[in-house]
Order: structure tokens, then C-alpha cells, then sequence
């Protein structure tokens, strides 16, 4: 049973959490943050239960694969190798998905986990703290040595629980085209769409985000580009497009086909130093002159 108790009272007495009514527990709850609340829950099945009372529905969740961290508002649940453990003060260990592991507090506002394995550590932590609270997830931003099947479980998992996702970051060496378009049949992107997968041939995916950016738009056609109409901003690399292609999508957004697009990069070895945009001057680098650049 979880009790809670003075450290003031030299014979502290147990304060027994769960005989408390439901408005006074939600009056308890409310003041304890995430960290807190997830300690909480590892009392028993029963204590998980009542961690919704403190409206956690209410918390956004932020899974940052590259930086090792699933962030719920402004606390940090981070996931390190056991081999940097030494490092840190351990204060004791905590269970996820079944997994015991050690834990560290960084401050109030993060608490480190130690796993063999980042990505699974950070998975087991993502489902658990998800579960918990049964909060929306924001946004997932993968990395380029996840592995497929992470990649996929968490893909699968956050589309059990809802249809869209505000941001998304796609970038997995070991994904196949497939993955990839199953992972937009899954899942509605509504804000940040950042891809840098290497799709081996060219595709149709749904371009409904207001910013888009593509590391690797060898891909990308003026028919793409036609169904980016609703996009503020538009951010391509390392594209194939060609100066007429270029002069009919600058046309069409000067003829207010493109009415949300305040911000348009595209990066093309097959334009010449002489395009020009609207017939405006070309952007000269004077600092570093091997490069030239067009925005």
C-alpha cells in the first residue's frame, strides 16, 4: 500500500493515499508532477489506476529519439548506457514494461534511466509513461540507426492510441519504402513534417502539414509540389527540379495558388547560376563564393 508522510513528525504516521474519495484525490494529485506522478504508479496496479485523476490527459508528450529523451510538458525522462552509470548518483531503480533498471535524478525536472540498449530503453520508457498518464503524443522524431522493427512497434503503438500526430521525423537507414508508406497510411501529420529517408523510387505521400522539409527531394516533381498547396513552409534538399519547373511553381504561388506559403528553400543542382526568382537579382555570397544560394 502507498502511503505518504511527514518528515516533520518525529513518528511519522502512514497517510493512506487510496482511502482518500475521489475529489480529494484528484486535490492531492494535482500538485505532483510528472516525475512524481510516475513514481507514484509504481506502487501497484491500483495506485496506476488513479494517476488520471491529476489530469494527465490533459500533458503533451514529446519522444526525441536523437537526444535520448521523452519529454511530458517540461520534465525529462532520459535514457543513457549502463556504461555511463558511474557518472551519475544512483538512486535506486524503477520498472518498465516489466524491466528493473537503475535511475538517476538529474534535477526535478529529469530522471535518467540506464539501459544495454538505448533504443529499447527508450521504447520500454515511451510505452510506459504513455501508459501511465494516457497522454497525447505530440510528436516522434526517429533517428538513423534506430532499428525497423522500434521504428515500426512505436509507429503501431502511437497509432492504436490516435489518428494524428502534430510532428514527425522519419529517418531510419534500415527502413524499406514499405515501412515508410505504412507509416503514412497510419498516421496524419497536421503541423512538421521532417523525412529524411532515401525513397528508392518516387512516391505519392500526403503533403497536408503546414511545413515540410526533405533532405533528400531527388524525388520530389512539379506534381508534388502541386499538392503542397496548403504548406507555410516549404524546405527542399537536395532536389532534381529543373529551371522551368521551378518557373511554374514560382508562377503559380505568385498567382496565389499557394496562399499559406511565407517561407520557400529548395536546394537543385539543375539550376543555373543565372535563375532568378520574379526576375529579382541573384543572392550573392560574398563571404564564401563557392557557394551560391537562392531562398
Amino acid at each position: 500500500m502507498c502511503t505518504l508522510s511527514s518528515a516533520l513528525d518525529p513518528l511519522p504516521q502512514p497517510f493512506k493515499l487510496l482511502h482518500l474519495l475521489t475529489l480529494a484525490l484528484q486535490n492531492v494529485l494535482q500538485f505532483l508532477n510528472p516525475i512524481e506522478l510516475l513514481e507514484l504508479s509504481q506502487c501497484s496496479h491500483k495506485m496506476t489506476s488513479i494517476i488520471p485523476l491529476a489530469g494527465t490527459k490533459k500533458l503533451n508528450c514529446r519522444f526525441n529519439v536523437p537526444y535520448g529523451c521523452i519529454v511530458i510538458n517540461d520534465y525529462v525522462f532520459r535514457v543513457e548506457h549502463n556504461r555511463y552509470k558511474t557518472e551519475y548518483k544512483f538512486r535506486g531503480n524503477r520498472t518498465f514494461l516489466g524491466t528493473i533498471v537503475d535511475v538517476s535524478y538529474e534535477s526535478e525536472h529529469e530522471i535518467i534511466s540506464f539501459w544495454d540498449n538505448i533504443h529499447t530503453g527508450l521504447k520500454h520508457v515511451f510505452f510506459q509513461v504513455t501508459k501511465v498518464f494516457n497522454c497525447p503524443i505530440d510528436s516522434f522524431e526517429s533517428s538513423r540507426t534506430i532499428r525497423t522493427e522500434i521504428y515500426n512497434s512505436i509507429i503501431n503503438y502511437i497509432s492504436t492510441r490516435q489518428s494524428a500526430i502534430e510532428k514527425l521525423t522519419i529517418d531510419a537507414i534500415s527502413l524499406t519504402d514499405e515501412d515508410v508508406m505504412k507509416t503514412f497510411s497510419s498516421l496524419q501529420i497536421t503541423e512538421d513534417l521532417e523525412f529524411r529517408y532515401r525513397f528508392s523510387r518516387s512516391q505519392t505521400i500526403p503533403f497536408n502539414t503546414k511545413s515540410i522539409l526533405i533532405w533528400h527531394s531527388y524525388w520530389i516533381t512539379p506534381t508534388h509540389l502541386s499538392a503542397m498547396k496548403k504548406c507555410i513552409i516549404i524546405d527542399l534538399k537536395q532536389s532534381t527540379l529543373s529551371e522551368d519547373d521551378m518557373k511554374w511553381f514560382l508562377e503559380s504561388w505568385k498567382l496565389g495558388e499557394y496562399p499559406n506559403l511565407e517561407y520557400l528553400l529548395i536546394h537543385s543542382n539543375s539550376l543555373s547560376s543565372n535563375f532568378t526568382a520574379f526576375g529579382l537579382p541573384s543572392l550573392q555570397d560574398n563571404v564564401n563564393p563557392g557557394v551560391f544560394s537562392k531562398e
